[in-house]
């Protein structure tokens, strides 16, 4: 899986395409994709010239935005 969500903020289709995603997994398989997920996006930022400090608070950002969308789905917050 590919995404390239930077800034997040632009991104918001995406980032709830992603949570949707994470929301079929288990706990333990969820956790594996985003190892892997904020490994790739890292690396994304890092290559196209983010530094590693920025890089880590855009990916930071992102699970933050897959969280808030995830309790929004169900239901938790309104």
């Amino acid at each position: 899986m590919s995404v390239s969500a930077f800034p997040i903020s632009r991104e918001l289709s995406s980032v709830r395409i992603v949570a949707d995603a994470f929301a079929r997994l288990s706990e333990e398989e969820a956790a594996s994709l985003w190892h892997v997920t904020a490994t790739h996006l890292l690396a994304v930022a890092t290559e196209r010239g983010q530094n590693t400090l920025e890089a880590r608070a855009e990916v930071d950002r992102f699970f933050d935005a897959l969280k808030s969308c995830k309790r929004l789905a169900s239901g938790r917050v309104r």
